[in-house]
Order: structure tokens, then C-alpha cells, then sequence
């Protein structure tokens, strides 16, 4: 059914927080915290393959910006899958985020705050809205990544594994997860970290706590030797690592008492300073 202008700018404003900027038509944008033009040089940045008349999974779909953009690129079946982001009152638990922020204080797990309200999903009303306004076709799946029965879902010729992984307690479970999921192609996108003198080296940074961005959602950041090696050992065949982009002002210096696993050797690096970069990193793993 087509919505009028009026119709959809309506049923933008009754959605409390929008992370996703997504093209409504009729001249609607929705005001997004990650600005229209910024999405669509990520979705550029993916380099996707031709989608057009193949399946694609869409892991982590938050507003659906990613699962719209493939469906309008000719993909015949497109499954967007969520379930943390969509059990959140946004606006309520952003409020807080920052709250705590401001006063250095560590924030409690989401889950365990009133915020988190997965009987009602109030975090999906801006999939929805966006879904109605599109009048799309996309199927909507709503399961926790870690423990939906994928044999259920399927695989798709196309996985889409966007902005999960660094907030995953166990990465390579995950990336096995997606390797059931995919035929073809999947695309990995995750915060990353360089460490000048160790780039030859697979490591990952571990966050006990809130060190990444304040947030205790993320656990890890893979360098991009590790995340190649995680995608192999889930069993891809072949690992494409694609242009970095850098994400915004996101670098630290890590405390002395850090420690870093060398994969594979059970070596520990020397306890001492190091100055650290994180990045964006984006992968094309091939069954």
C-alpha cells in the first residue's frame, strides 16, 4: 500500500529515535543519528556483488537501512534479523548511555536496566515504520543471533555481518554461525585495531568493560590478520580484506598492565605501553 507524504512524514515522527537515515521517498529522509550520505558511502564502501535475483541475510538490521538498500538493488529474498538493538526504549536508554558517560560512570549490562523491554521490541519501531513506508518486502526475523536456530533460517547467497562482531562474546562462534548461514558470499564489517610493530601479528583487544566508546556492549577488536584468521578457521575458503576506513576519532593508549594473546602460540606480549589505532574493517569471506 503507498503511503502519502503526509502519511509517512507522520509515521517518522512517531518514532523516538532514529539511528538509521533512510530514504522514504516523497522527499522523506528520516533524521537519523548516522547521516544519509555517510550510509550510503558505507554501503559503497561493502562493495557489494551484483544482489540482484540472490538471497540476503541481514544480521544485526537495527532500522533496516542495509536490508531496504539490497531489496531496492534487485535481491528476490531479503531476511532482516535483530533482536538486542529492537528490545531497547532508545530514547530512554540514550539517555542514560550518556548520563553515565558524563559522569565516568561504568553503565550497568543493557539488558539488566528498564530499558530493556523484549516482550514489546519498542527499539523495531523505526524497522517498522520504515518497512510500511517502503512497502517492502523484506521478511523480518526477530532472534538473538547467538542462539536463533539458523538451520531454520536457511543459508542466502549474500550474508551481511555489519557492526556485530566487536559485540559478540565469542567471535569465532559467530563467524562459524555465518559460515553455516552463507552459500556464497558473506561481508564482515567490525571495529578493528592496529598496533604499530605487531600489524603481522593475529590479536585481538579485549574490553572488560566500558573502554571501547563507553559502551559495555563491546568485548573485542580484531587486527586484520585475526579477522582474516577468524573467517578462515570458521571455514571460508577465501578472505578478502577490502579498503580501511577510518572511523571517527577513536584511538588510545592502552594501560601498562594490558596483555595480548598471540593466536595460535600461547605467547603473551611484553606487559608495557602501547599506542593503538582502531579502524573500521571490512572483509569479503567466500564459502
Amino acid at each position: 500500500m503507498t503511503l502519502t507524504r503526509e502519511e509517512i512524514e507522520a509515521s517518522v515522527k512517531l518514532v523516538p529515535f532514529w539511528w538509521h537515515s533512510i530514504d522514504l521517498g516523497s522527499g522523506v529522509i528520516t533524521p537519523g543519528a548516522q547521516p544519509h550520505e555517510f550510509l550510503n558511502a558505507r554501503l559503497r564502501s561493502l562493495q557489494l556483488p551484483d544482489v540482484h535475483g540472490k538471497t540476503v541475510l541481514d544480521i544485526g538490521a537495527y532500522d533496516g537501512f542495509y536490508s531496504f538498500a539490497v531489496e531496492r538493488l534487485g535481491a528476490a529474498r531479503v531476511v532482516a534479523l535483530d533482536h538486542y538493538v529492537w528490545s531497547l526504549e532508545l530514547t530512554e536508554h540514550i539517555k542514560y548511555w550518556n548520563a553515565c558517560k558524563e559522569r565516568g560512570v561504568v553503565p550497568e549490562l543493557y539488558h539488566t536496566t528498564p530499558h530493556w523491554r523484549p516482550a514489546e521490541l519498542p527499539g523495531k519501531r523505526g524497522y517498522d515504520a520504515a518497512h510500511r513506508a517502503l512497502d517492502s518486502r523484506v521478511e523480518t526475523v526477530v532472534a538473538d543471533f547467538m542462539t536463533a536456530d539458523i538451520s531454520a533460517l536457511g543459508t542466502f547467497d549474500v550474508v551481511l555481518f555489519l557492526g556485530v562482531l566487536y559485540h559478540l562474546e565469542n567471535p569465532l562462534q559467530a563467524v562459524r554461525r555465518v559460515f553455516e548461514l552463507t552459500s556464497e558470499l558473506a561481508i564482515i564489517e567490525t571495529a578493528a585495531v592496529t598496533i604499530p610493530g605487531y600489524e603481522h601479528v593475529p590479536l585481538c583487544e579485549f574490553y572488560e568493560s566500558n573502554e571501547l566508546n563507553a559502551d559495555v556492549s563491546n568485548w573485542w577488536a580484531p587486527n586484520q590478520r585475526a579477522l582474516i584468521g577468524l573467517c578462515r578457521a570458521a571455514g571460508f575458503r577465501r578472505v578478502e580484506p577490502l579498503n580501511d576506513a577510518p572511523l571517527p576519532a577513536v584511538s588510545t593508549r592502552l594501560k601498562s598492565t594490558a596483555k595480548y594473546l598471540v593466536a595460535g602460540t600461547g605467547m603473551e606480549l611484553p606487559a608495557r605501553r602501547l599506542n593503538t589505532s582502531r579502524y573500521r574493517a571490512i572483509v569479503h569471506a567466500w564459502k
